[in-house]
């Protein structure tokens, strides 16, 4: 099953290389890693551009009750030069667009219950309760890092990638920090997770863990339980291009509920009614 996903994600990567490349791009060919980054982020605008991903385009601002001003806290800034990895405020504005507007839908919606699936190093995790109100509290669920994966559902080769990743991550973002109190980790697969401590507490769900449409669609039909009216149910990866996944999930999802995609970056929201 992996190799397949390996090959299906080399298929990709070269249809992508052909539809995102430009003669400019050209220059990038000695630099791999760069090319695909720019080919990604050159359909990722092509799509935002000509509105081509299917969702309306909206800030949480503007969907949200907001004040004319609002404060948000960015944490782990100096993440760059740690062993623990860097924080979102990449060369390529999306991501920066991503982290601002979660800590911006946190401060707007003062959630007292947030759930995360998708842990990894915990930077949205820190950003979460750095932006939440004092007496909230974060759930934040992943894979646990000492035992062999054997997923309930279907992955994308980049959700493998991450697994790999995540059995060598050592040290959360969020902890030592004066944060770290307000977090509760949760071990499991979010497809098999025993959600019913949670079921219509939670007033913000993140979903970023596996990037497949069976994993997304199980996360979200688990997130909708765990939320009441009011709720914000939050989606990773919307857009993006190699984890096709998401998106044709939201697509189909966004045919009963108001789904809106942040613009310039890969955060989707709705509210739940």
């Amino acid at each position: 099953m992996r190799s397949f996903q390996t090959l299906k994600a080399i298929t990709f990567a070269m249809r992508n290389l052909i539809l995102g490349s430009s003669i400019t791009s050209l220059k990038l060919l000695r630099q791999p890693k760069k090319m695909v980054g720019f080919v990604n982020e050159s359909l990722f605008s092509y799509q935002a551009f000509t509105s081509k991903h299917g969702l309306p385009q909206k800030n949480v601002f503007e969907v949200l009750d907001a004040a004319e001003v609002q404060d948000i806290k960015l944490g782990h800034l100096k993440g760059k030069w740690s062993p623990y990895g860097d924080p979102w405020l990449h060369t390529v504005p999306s991501y920066t667009a991503d982290i601002v507007s979660l800590s911006l839908l946190t401060q707007i919606l003062k959630p007292q219950v947030i759930f995360e699936i998708g842990t990894l190093r915990g930077y949205t995790t820190l950003h979460f309760a750095l932006n939440s109100p004092d007496a909230a509290h974060v759930y934040t669920l992943d894979l646990p890092t000492k035992s062999v994966v054997s997923p309930h559902l279907k992955m994308t080769s980049v959700d493998y990638w991450h697994v790999d990743h995540h059995t060598t991550i050592k040290h959360y973002d969020f902890q030592d920090t004066p944060v770290a109190s307000k977090v509760t980790c949760l071990f499991g697969d979010s497809a098999t997770f025993d959600y019913t401590p949670y079921i219509g507490k939670v007033d913000l769900f993140f979903i970023d863990g596996a990037h497949s449409y069976e994993y997304v669609r199980s996360d979200t039909l688990n997130a909708l339980r765990c939320c009441h009216p009011g709720s914000v149910i939050a989606w990773h990866d919307f857009g993006r291009v190699g984890v096709n996944g998401v998106s044709k999930w939201l697509l189909e999802l966004s045919k009963q509920h108001d789904i809106y995609a942040i613009p310039g970056g890969f955060v989707a929201f709705m509210v739940v009614k």
